[in-house]
């Protein structure tokens, strides 16, 4: 087995390994895991990308006081970027091990995160826009989706680390690569039944077809105006925004089960070109996606805030207001 430059021949890199191959090679340091040699520029590319994003995330949401965006978003930016780093790193020596552990773990988890923030955000957008048009109630997208995000990234991770630690045994690389798979068939389910839920509520909710009937109003929700449930620019801008970054993720994860499915030592796996585009750049759009219609942001910006009291307001409940014995009335000191 010869090697030029770092890099295994062109019959390893494009073929399958056997495990005379494997048996063959003193030391799984010996072997360019990749097939092919990291483009530097491109690595550093997509570090700074994804550093200004998540930045960026971390400003927004800070500014919203959106906090649930910080374990999801801002998180699965900083994964990207050690992930990233990590191929730079193997830009300049590919057959060390560590660096491709690293990014190998790390960047089939990466956008797990990002996936809960679509699941959560989509929840809040039903319960504004009015939760009798969803088959599911609005804190249930929380709950499920997220059990199934959670149990895929722990799948994954532990698939990842039987992979990547196992280099040099074929047995256990393709024990790990099936750990994975099942990870991302549980992760692209819960996205396909996900993405249904929110074609029938766009339905639903487009020809007045609710689901179920309305919940009661509470005392605040029925003395402020309707506007939360209008379809506002904001409203318009952040289901955009969840359903193109959802697009962007889901043909991210059809690639990678693809990928795994050709195994580690496939032809996919070793076509860099593929790997920059169907998850470097899928994952960076939808990022940035979500930059540009922050779901912070535009929730922010739909919650209007309880109008004051105006004795023009005629509605029931605004009688009911005044004509309540526990509604106080100021008068000014001194005066009956």
């Amino acid at each position: 087995m010869s090697s030029s430059g770092g890099l295994t021949s062109p019959h390893l890199s494009h073929t399958r390994r056997t495990h005379d191959d494997w048996e063959g090679s003193t030391t799984a340091d010996h072997l360019n895991l990749y097939g092919y040699t990291p483009t530097r520029s491109v690595c550093i590319i997509f570090v700074i990308l994804y550093s200004v994003s998540t930045l960026l995330h971390i400003w927004q949401s800070t500014r919203s006081r959106a906090w649930w965006l910080l374990p999801t978003i801002v998180l699965a930016g900083s994964a990207e970027i050690v992930g990233w780093v990590a191929r730079t790193i193997s830009s300049n020596d590919p057959t060390v091990r560590m660096p491709y552990i690293i990014q190998v773990s790390i960047l089939v988890l990466a956008p797990t995160p990002l996936v809960a923030a679509l699941f959560i955000g989509f929840g809040r957008v039903s319960d504004r826009l009015g939760a009798e048009y969803s088959r599911l109630r609005p804190q249930l997208y929380s709950k499920i989706f997220l059990t199934c995000d959670i149990t895929s990234l722990m799948i994954q991770g532990g698939g990842g680390g039987i992979a990547a630690g196992a280099t040099n045994d074929p047995s256990k690389i393709r024990l790990g690569s099936n750990i994975i798979l099942g990870g991302l068939f549980i992760q692209i389910i819960a996205m396909t039944i996900f993405v249904a839920c929110m074609c029938e509520y766009a339905y639903r909710r487009a020809t007045d077809r609710p689901f179920r009937k309305p919940e009661v109003m509470s005392y605040r929700e029925a003395g402020v105006p309707a506007i939360r449930r209008i379809l506002t620019r904001p409203m318009k801008m952040l289901i955009a925004g969840i359903c193109l970054a959802t697009i962007f993720i889901y043909i991210r994860s059809v690639y990678r089960i693809i990928e795994f499915l050709n195994g580690f030592d496939g032809s996919i796996a070793h076509n860099q070109t593929l790997f920059d585009l169907f998850d470097g750049m899928l994952v960076t759009l939808a990022m940035y996606t979500l930059n540009v219609m922050h779901p912070g942001q535009l929730l922010k910006a739909t919650a209007e805030p309880e109008p004051p009291y105006s004795l023009a307001d005629r509605s029931q409940v605004s009688f009911s207001r005044r004509t309540s014995p526990t509604v106080e009335v100021y008068m000014p000191h001194g005066q009956k």
